[in-house]
């Protein structure tokens, strides 16, 4: 599989390079290391497209976004960056993954496990329903769960709260089964149906279904407790607490 790296760091470079050769997943070689918004136009301009794309989002000369806006890819993007707010408009292009720095070789193989998933017309069909998703204002019905050696589909109704920690996020079920989710916070408040999920803090997005009341707490802050354990007490805060009123007295 052939790949091209777009980043301008080089620590972070070789470090991408080393989780590479390390992966069991598959066989990939570096074709190309870019480290510009203008070096990597250049570059789709006259070479051919790569089998994957690792790409980081700030750049020395800008958004690596601006590359989509002057060049077509069709070539699947697993984005690596320091940032989280950028996930949304990384799933409207070529996107197959988003992972955090330090990029870990759990992390990676999994995104690559994800891009075996899809065969290419597979894949662009995949990234056209995305588009068309997030474009149209269409909220997900559903996530891929990937673990290690499989991967199943989890619909989003079935899920009570996604809490975040250690950069990673899970969502967690009536039957009291936690998820690894390779999505941000951040992401799902945009994606998730928001009369059904709340972003009720930096940690939690909680489901309405799954609130059993709500404590007054202290400054004018509010506790929700839910019908499921839950890693650490969920607090709204004074700002927050109008909306969250508003929010819960909707049908």
């Amino acid at each position: 599989m052939k790949a091209i790296i777009i980043e301008d760091e080089t620590l972070a470079v070789r470090s991408l390079k080393t989780l590479l050769m390390q992966n069991s997943v598959s066989d990939i070689d570096v074709v190309a290391e870019l480290e510009s918004i203008e070096e990597s136009v250049g570059y789709f301009r006259s070479m051919p497209s790569p089998d994957i794309i690792f790409m980081d989002i700030h750049l020395a000369d800008g958004n690596a976004f601006k590359i989509f806006e002057q060049v077509d890819i069709d070539s699947p993007v697993i984005f690596t960056t320091a940032y989280d707010e950028y996930a949304l408009e990384a799933f409207k292009v070529c996107s197959i993954d988003y992972l955090l720095k330090p990029v870990t070789l759990d992390s990676l193989e999994r995104a690559l496990n994800k891009l075996k998933l899809f065969d290419p017309e597979e894949r662009k069909a995949h990234v056209n329903r995305t588009r068309t998703m997030l474009q149209g204002g269409g909220k997900i019905k559903s996530l891929l769960i990937m673990l290690a050696d499989k991967f199943y589909p989890l619909p989003v109704e079935d899920i009570c709260y996604f809490y975040t920690a250690n950069e990673k996020v899970s969502a967690f079920t009536a039957d009291g089964k936690k998820h690894p989710v390779d999505r941000t916070l951040d992401a799902l408040s945009e994606q998730l149906d928001e009369h059904t999920f709340f972003r009720a803090n930096r940690q939690f997005i909680i489901a309405r279904k799954s609130i059993k009341d709500v404590d007054l707490w202290f400054g004018s802050r509010l506790s929700v407790n839910l019908t499921q354990p839950v890693p650490e007490r969920i607090i709204i805060s004074k700002t927050k607490s109008p909306v969250f009123k508003k929010w819960i007295l909707e049908e």
